[in-house]
């Protein structure tokens, strides 16, 4: 602070030199173009909701997953807990930016013709299963990113996954286990269960008059009618300035002259590769002996692929001869990639060392670079000087709006000026699922104490990076609770139903209580008029019996020789259940064929894996400074 007092202090001092004349026009500049809400602007850092290792998490992160999660949770018709929904997506931004720091410190790669060749075969940016720009422009706009954003995005989530692979990837399990699993899980018992339908037990429920108005004062808020506005707002999109946009040959044929690099195919490469690994066990010196070795049998004529076959240890590659297919630059790590592309076409190199052992390489192929023809791409190359026009118009436009906003300009001369039109939506809530009012920040501004009560024009809302919103609320209809007796028969049916569902378990409790002090079953049974149902030899995958009932069952403990295991368990649909396990059977662990065993240990080994990786994941948080706030 004293330092800034000092140079504004300078500055009033120099107010004649040339050089604060230069900063007073830069300011006058500032408010000409963009009003006095542009200090503020120019001058306030980014809020952020969290830092992680000194990455920050934004507010603009926050609220664009938020609205998400919340559109999804409505699509799915769940109710939405705005304090449960916004603590989630918080944890998860926080969790994606450790996993990202990770990955770096791992230095993992996914290179640039990586990133291309994915986007290229996602089905979703295809038309008659062929990339189409147009296509992957509008879906990766509907989710809010842009180009650049959604590869940078999409770069992240590859080195995420190719660390969640590698950590998986070390689990595994032992014969023995194996075994063990196979048995367990082909285990099967001789159960037995009594059925306790809440629905029979509805003519013994009363609900009176003081419960209703009980539970009615003590949940007033789940008994009144939603808050509603009636809004007005004007809409600024990216495309409907891109289809103003009109464009003369010339200046298309300049845009193609002037990108050509950009719409050339880069020049990619074939190798084959043989990689001898380091780690605990293989020291680098007795690696470099063995890649020396299979050098030397190349050397003596022996087939490079063959060789690759037999000798090589990467999985991926080892079946095909070592072949990695054809590449463009930025695919291997540094070391691989120098060595590979000094290679004359059929040379092997020199044993290479990287991360991952000592390599050899062959160069198998070469592509050019691919040159387009002009009239082979003049659309895309015309849409693309489309996009960039309507982009520069668009952030010209913003800037204004977002001026407009802050200075509260009304909207029909917001409307006139950026020649917008002034839409209305009427009666919306904050969990309304269609409209302007579901986008991303559009709800949260609108019920704001800004819009709200003080009356003023909402800040600008960046629903999309293409997609700028200001709004006000014309009419408000605040939350009021429903009549009594408008709601007295939901709350009876409700109150009724936690009852039977209360009653059924308590006399489920009660019956295991008798069983476990010597009851009967055929007593225990008839006290409430029930038949036990009887299965025998039941697997766990028995499609024909409840499966609450079935999962209970299997987590009851082993009951010892002549005894049974007993349980009361509350059903999903209110009913109650009492189950009784009387004898438990493995299977034979030496009946399993290999291939069985094969498979149960791949699927345990993975899961095993995931759960190694969650574990990794939930370690990171203290490794890394984190902070909330």
């Amino acid at each position: 602070m004293r330092v800034l007092t000092m140079a504004i202090q300078k500055l009033r001092d120099g107010s004649e030199g040339i050089i604060a004349k230069v900063i007073v026009g830069l300011i006058i500049i500032v408010f000409a173009l963009f009003g006095m809400g542009s200090i503020t602007t120019f001058l306030a850092p980014t809020p952020k909701v969290a830092t992680v290792g000194g990455v920050d998490v934004t507010t603009d992160e926050m609220q664009i997953a938020v609205d998400r999660g919340r559109r999804l949770l409505m699509a799915r018709n769940q109710a939405v807990d705005e304090d449960t929904l916004r603590a989630d997506v918080l944890q998860d931004l926080i969790q994606r930016t450790l996993l990202v720091a990770a990955s770096d410190e791992l230095d993992l790669h996914f290179g640039d013709s990586a990133v291309d060749q994915v986007i290229l075969q996602t089905p979703a940016f295809q038309v008659d299963g062929a990339f189409d720009s147009n296509q992957f422009r509008l879906m990766i706009g509907n989710a809010g990113f842009s180009p650049l954003s959604y590869r940078d995005e999409m770069r992240r989530d590859e080195k995420i996954r190719q660390m969640t692979q590698g950590i998986a990837a070390t689990a595994f399990l032992t014969r023995p286990e194996a075994r063990r699993a196979v048995s367990l899980a082909d285990q099967v018992r001789d159960l037995a269960h009594l059925r306790l339908p809440a629905a029979d037990l509805a003519g013994e429920i009363a609900v009176s008059a003081d419960e209703v108005r009980g539970e009615y004062d003590a949940n007033l808020a789940g008994y009144s009618t939603e808050e509603t506005v009636t809004l007005e707002y004007v809409d600024l999109r990216s495309q409907d300035l891109e289809n103003g946009v009109e464009l003369t040959e010339d200046e298309i044929r300049e845009a193609y002259d002037s990108e050509l690099e950009r719409y050339t195919t880069p020049e990619r490469r074939q190798f084959a590769h043989i990689l001898i690994e380091t780690n605990d066990d293989v020291t680098e010196a007795e690696a470099l002996g063995t890649i020396t070795g299979i050098a030397e049998r190349i050397a003596g004529g022996e087939d490079f692929a063959a060789v690759a076959t037999d000798t090589s240890q990467d999985p991926g590659s080892a079946a095909a001869g070592g072949d990695l297919g054809m590449q463009g630059k930025g695919t291997f790590v540094e070391e691989f990639e120098e060595a590979a592309y000094a290679l004359e076409l059929n040379q092997v190199s020199a044993p290479v060392k990287t991360v991952f052992g000592y390599h050899l390489i062959k160069l198998l192929g070469m592509e050019a670079d691919a040159i387009p023809d002009f009239e082979a791409i003049r659309a895309e190359v015309a849409a693309d000087l489309r996009e960039q026009r309507a982009g520069d118009l668009f952030a010209e436009a913003s800037d204004r709006l977002a001026t407009m906003a802050f200075e509260n300009v009304p909207l029909e001369d917001i409307g006139a000026e950026l020649d917008l039109e002034i839409r209305t939506e009427a009666n919306v809530g904050r969990t309304t699922p269609t409209g302007i009012i579901a986008e991303p920040g559009v709800a949260d501004a609108a019920f704001s104490d800004q819009v709200l009560q003080n009356s003023f024009n909402s800040d600008m809302i960046s629903v999309t990076p293409s997609h700028n919103v200001v709004l006000r609320v014309v009419s408000h209809q605040p939350s009021e609770p429903r009549p009594l007796d408008d709601v007295d028969a939901q709350i009876r049916e409700n109150l009724a139903a936690d009852k039977a569902r209360d009653l059924a378990k308590k006399r489920a409790d009660e019956l295991v209580a008798m069983l476990e002090s010597g009851s009967l079953t055929r007593f225990v049974a008839d006290k409430y008029g029930l038949e036990w149902v009887r299965s025998e030899q039941t697997p766990r995958n028995k499609f024909d019996l409840d499966r609450e009932i079935l999962e209970e069952a299997f987590r009851l403990p082993r009951p010892a020789e002549g005894d049974k295991s007993v349980s009361a368990v509350s059903l999903t649909n209110g009913d109650a259940a009492v189950v009784s396990v009387t004898k438990v059977d493995n299977a034979a662990q030496d009946a399993s064929s290999n291939q069985q065993l094969d498979s149960i240990s791949r699927a345990l080994a993975a899961r095993k894996g995931n759960l190694d990786f969650t574990e990794f994941s939930s370690q990171l948080e203290s490794e890394y400074e984190v902070e909330r706030y």
